[in-house]
C-alpha cells in the first residue's frame, strides 16, 4: 500500500534542491512504497488540500491550524517538525484527529548553543559596528568602540533544557559566573554543571549577558517585559534564541532607545518575517538575524535525518523517538 510523504517546499533552495542535501532522503528513496513529494514553497498554512493528500508531512515553517484538517477527509497520520519548536502547530487539532507530532531536539542542541555564543561574541566585540567602520573609511574611529571582555562577567541563561545544557558546556569557561532561571531544573542538577540557580528577578539584576533558551508557552509569552528590563544593568545585553513572543518587543524597543540595556541580539522576532518598518531594524545597538543563525550544513543534515527517522519508524511500525503528542 502506497504511503505518501509531503515535504515543506520552503526547505528547497532557489535552485530547487533540498537545503539539507540528498543524503537524508536516501532512506526514503529506497522504499518503493513511499511516494515523496515537495509541497509548494509559498504555503504558509496547511489546508485540507495537503492533509487529505499526505500520510506524513515533514514540516518546516508552514502552520497547522484548526482549519488545516477536516476530520471527514483527513489522511494525515504523522507530522515531523523540522526543528525543536512546535508553537506553529495547533496541538488540539492534532490530538482530536489522532495525529502524531514529533520534533528534533537532539539535532539542534549544539548548533543553537554555538549560535548563542556567536551572538554574545558579536555583541561583545561590536563586530557589526567595527565592520561598518572599515567599510565606511572610518578606521581612525576604532578607539571609540571598545569591546566588552567576558572574564569578569556573569552569564545568565533562561531555560536549561537540552540546548541550555549544551550552551553551558561550551561557554561557562569564558565567564566568571553562570546563573540560570529554570523552575523545572533543581539547584543540585544545576550545581553539577557549575551553574547557580537564581530566581527570575535575580537573573535580571546579576547578568551581564542574558540568553533566552526556553520554550514559548502561556507562562513564558511576554515574560521579558519593561519590568524585567528595568531590573537589568544598563551595561547588559539580551540575546533571544528561543521564540520572539517570549520578549515583549515594544518594551524591548523602549529599553534599547532609552539605554536601559546596552544592546540586544535577536535571531527570532515577534512576527516572522520581520516587518519592514520595525523599529528594531534601525537601532544600532542590535544584531538581528532571520531565525537562521544556527543553520549550517551539519545542522540541517542532522535535523533532516532525525525528522525523517520518525517518519520511517512510523512507516515500519517501529518505536518513534521524540514524540511530542
Amino acid at each position: 500500500m502506497q504511503f505518501t510523504l509531503g515535504i515543506s517546499g520552503d526547505l528547497l533552495t532557489s535552485d530547487g534542491n533540498p537545503c539539507f542535501g540528498e543524503e537524508p532522503l536516501e532512506v526514503i528513496y529506497k522504499e518503493k512504497q513511499i511516494l515523496c513529494e515537495w509541497m509548494e514553497p509559498s504555503i504558509q498554512t496547511l489546508s485540507e488540500k495537503e492533509t487529505s493528500k499526505y500520510d506524513a508531512i515533514l514540516l518546516n515553517s508552514p502552520k497547522i491550524t484548526r482549519n488545516s484538517i477536516n476530520p471527514k477527509n483527513n489522511k494525515l497520520k504523522i507530522v515531523s517538525r523540522f526543528g525543536v519548536g512546535y508553537d506553529s502547530v495547533d496541538l488540539d487539532v492534532l490530538k482530536k484527529n489522532k495525529i502524531i507530532l514529533t520534533n528534533t531536539p537532539h539535532a539542534v542542541r549544539r548548533p543553537v548553543a554555538v549560535a548563542s555564543l556567536t551572538m554574545i561574541l558579536s555583541l561583545a566585540g561590536k563586530i557589526i559596528i567595527k565592520d561598518n567602520l572599515l567599510r565606511r573609511g572610518r578606521w581612525s574611529e576604532r578607539t571609540n568602540y571598545m569591546g566588552v571582555g567576558l572574564i569578569n562577567k556573569t552569564l545568565g541563561i533562561i531555560g536549561l533544557g537540552g540546548i541550555g545544557k549544551e550552551f553551558v558546556k561550551i561557554s561557562k569557561d569564558l565567564f566568571k559566573r553562570v546563573v540560570c532561571y529554570d523552575p523545572f531544573v533543581s539547584r543540585d542538577e544545576m550545581k553539577t554543571l557549575s551553574v547557580d540557580k537564581v530566581e527570575f528577578d535575580e537573573i535580571a539584576n546579576l547578568s551581564d549577558f542574558i540568553v533566552i533558551l526556553c520554550d514559548l508557552n502561556e507562562n513564558t509569552r511576554g515574560m521579558i517585559d519593561i519590568n524585567f528590563f528595568n531590573k537589568m544593568k544598563s551595561s547588559s545585553y539580551l540575546i533571544n534564541m528561543s521564540r520572539g513572543p517570549v520578549v515583549n518587543e515594544n518594551d524591548l524597543i523602549t529599553a534599547l532607545k532609552q539605554n536601559k540595556i546596552a544592546g540586544a541580539g535577536l535571531d527570532v522576532m515577534k512576527n516572522e518575517p520581520i516587518e519592514k518598518n520595525n523599529e528594531l531594524i534601525n537601532l544600532k545597538n542590535t544584531i538581528l538575524t532571520p531565525h537562521s543563525l544556527c543553520w549550517t550544513d551539519e545542522c540541517f543534515n542532522s535535523i533532516a535525518k532525525e525528522a525523517i527517522s520518525s517518519i520511517i519508524n512510523f512507516y515500519y511500525n517501529k518505536r518513534i523517538l521524540n514524540i511530542v503528542i
